[in-house]
């Protein structure tokens, strides 16, 4: 079994409902998934856009993680998730954060997910659920990491779980 970290967004259409449909269908994925609560953020790299509504989620999984993005994917598509620019407006979108501590690049997949130390919205609710989080390529606490950049991330409130 593995740990991994899911980082769950929505800003087009019943943006709760999208994450909570998502979140059900993770559970054919990862076993004893843990929810952080939801949290609004503002749009990053297209900013004319809707609010995000964000969440993460920590589970185990016995899938490698290329057949886990793959189905992260599908989930994605199945959901009704449309081709759109990059980091424009999105019904549901499925990010892979970390796959335990592995450090991984290819044209596929990087991880930990390359932008993870950048976003608020995804560094609040992993602290959230993971509080002791290192971040396996630095070896940085996930709160040092918050700690250094956190004036500078884009607006990210937390709403409910």
């Amino acid at each position: 079994m593995y740990t991994v970290g899911v980082g769950l967004g929505s800003n087009l259409g019943r943006r709760e409902e999208n994450l909570k449909q998502a979140g059900e269908r993770l559970r054919e994925l990862v076993t004893g998934r843990r929810f952080s609560f939801l949290y609004e953020s503002a749009p990053v790299g297209y900013p004319n856009q809707p609010w995000f509504l964000n969440q993460a989620c920590m589970g185990e999984t016995v899938l490698p993680p290329l057949r886990l993005l793959f189905c992260l994917k599908d989930i994605e598509q199945e959901m009704g998730r449309a081709p759109a620019p990059r980091f424009g407006p999105r019904l549901i979108d499925l990010d892979l954060l970390f796959y335990s501590d592995w450090v991984m690049k290819s044209h596929l997949l990087t991880i930990p997910h390359p932008r993870l130390t950048e976003r608020s919205f995804v560094l609040l609710p992993l602290l959230e659920i993971w509080p002791e989080g290192v971040h396996p390529e630095t070896g940085e606490s996930l709160r040092e990491i918050w700690s250094a950049g956190s004036e500078t991330f884009s607006p990210c409130i937390r709403r409910s779980k």
